[in-house]
């Protein structure tokens, strides 16, 4: 990840951003289609890095670093990605490599992130 942000700019980050609010529907379709008692974090998680870049672009919370919005936007982007690690279509474990991504790059963003669940008033342990 660290070798991908190297090379892109902040305006690229942004074309990121925007991509993920044009994807927002297809998202939401496939997060409904978890297991909730399987992925709650996951689920957590999406919905509150969807609801952070709307916030952003808002400009209603900006105290991230633009690579942080940009990762959470790639990661969004990965998981709605079908052709992963592991097919999204195979029963009981399609999802897995979508959760163990998503949920290192929560973790490895946690400090950030738990500063935005502060600021909305969310419970960090929901998300982490």
């Amino acid at each position: 990840m660290e070798n991908l942000l190297a090379n892109m700019n902040e305006a690229e980050g942004i074309e990121k951003i925007n991509k993920v609010q044009a994807k927002e529907k297809d998202i939401r379709r496939k997060i409904k289609s978890l297991d909730i008692s399987k992925f709650k974090k996951l689920f957590n998680q999406i919905m509150l890095a969807l609801e952070l870049i709307k916030d952003y672009r808002a400009k209603t919370y900006t105290k991230l670093p633009w690579r942080t919005i940009t990762i959470l936007a790639l990661a969004l982007l990965y998981f709605l990605n079908p052709f992963d690690l592991i097919p999204d279509y195979i029963p009981g474990v399609g999802y897995i490599d979508d959760a163990l991504t998503v949920a290192a790059i929560f973790k490895s963003l946690q400090v950030d992130l738990s500063k935005y669940c502060e600021f909305k008033g969310y419970e960090t342990e929901k998300y982490f």
